[in-house]
């Protein structure tokens, strides 16, 4: 038996397979018109005709009959009798008012202009530059300074995915009751905040350029974090502030190996303690054929940002190039993990 035919399951039709991967837009097109009628919350109190359904979306009510039944065949949303659905534990997670909602990441990761720059992904093969930019016309930080609806459904998406992403890897490792912790990139505080509430004796630095971190003092004192928590404006590009230990949760996997180096030694530089740590929240990618959800959010890196996702062996290469040594790898119930370094 050769190679290939022993990797695919038991009963797969290669062709079939291939076939389901190359039609792989049809559903996640069906599903951005889903989540952006808010069909799942109009089925919160049980099973509805098709019929209201698109009274209550403004739909055209044979077209989202349609999209609700293919949607059915992949266990979102079920016809329970002839041209009426409810909801199942997938499209619940649609739901605006679910716990640990995700209807603005599949806005996001399905939408229009999400599609669109995938199209151009062959750009980003034959040149390792961005797809975005090549759909778009400019890389993505301009694109969403200058479009603020596409900025709010980015932010919004990735508050979503960092909120049930972020919890189990900050309950998984211990930051310490004593010192003072830099968040570089810290945005709004959401990461630091979350990690001081943890620890009572740890004090705090959100850094982030000027007009971004400013965001972070309503959160701080609402938190009654003022008199443990500061922030501190910057470019982790030319530096980081002063303090006993740095982390960065998907910082690094933003910037090619260069300026991810360029952030990293900034770090060490200002580090005060030579026992002091720098702590990545990030993924891993697992090496080897078996499925993980990094290898894909690499693909998006590569298309959007320019950045990528790595192996745990490329971090220690990245580490060992900014003066710094992979120490441990602590793992949690969540794709993300936290990748502790010191220094060298």
């Amino acid at each position: 038996m050769s190679s290939a035919s022993s990797q695919q399951p038991a009963g797969s039709d290669p062709r079939q397979m291939l076939f389901q991967l190359a039609g792989a837009h049809r559903p996640v097109a069906c599903l951005y018109v889903a989540a952006k009628l808010g069909i799942a919350d109009l089925l919160a109190d049980g099973p509805q005709p098709v019929t209201g359904l698109a009274v209550s979306s403004g739909a055209n009510e044979d077209a989202l009959y349609r999209i609700l039944r293919a949607l059915a065949s992949l266990g979102v949303f079920r016809e329970t009798a002839v041209r009426t659905f409810v909801n199942t534990p997938i499209s619940e997670a649609m739901r605006n008012d679910a716990p640990n909602s995700l209807r603005d990441a599949v806005l996001f990761m399905s939408s229009p202009t999400h599609m669109r720059i995938f199209t151009e992904l062959q750009h980003s093969a034959l040149t390792g530059g961005t797809a975005l930019k090549k759909a778009l016309g400019m890389e993505a930080f301009e694109f969403f300074r200058q479009n603020p609806e596409e900025n709010q459904t980015f932010n919004a998406a990735m508050t979503s995915i960092s909120a049930q992403m972020t919890a189990p890897a900050i309950a998984a490792y211990d930051f310490g009751e004593s010192g003072t912790l830099a968040d570089i990139g810290g945005g709004h505080g959401a990461l630091l905040t979350m990690i001081l509430q943890k620890h009572a004796g740890l004090r705090g630095i959100v850094y982030d350029l000027p007009h971004v971190v400013e965001g972070a003092k309503p959160r701080i004192d609402s938190l009654g974090l003022a008199s443990r928590c500061e922030i501190a404006g910057g470019d982790f590009f030319e530096s980081a502030p002063a303090a006993d230990s740095y982390v960065m949760k998907s910082v690094i996997h933003d910037w090619d190996d260069a300026r991810a180096i360029t952030i990293l030694k900034n770090c060490a530089k200002a580090m005060r303690k030579p026992d002091g740590r720098v702590l990545l929240v990030e993924l891993l990618i697992t090496p080897g054929n078996d499925p993980d959800m990094a290898k894909w959010i690499d693909i998006e890196m590569l298309a959007m940002a320019g950045g990528r996702e790595r192996t745990e062996a490329e971090f220690a290469e990245l580490f060992s190039k900014a003066g710094l040594r992979l120490a441990r790898v602590v793992r949690a119930a969540s794709p993300f993990c936290v990748i502790e370094a010191v220094k060298a």
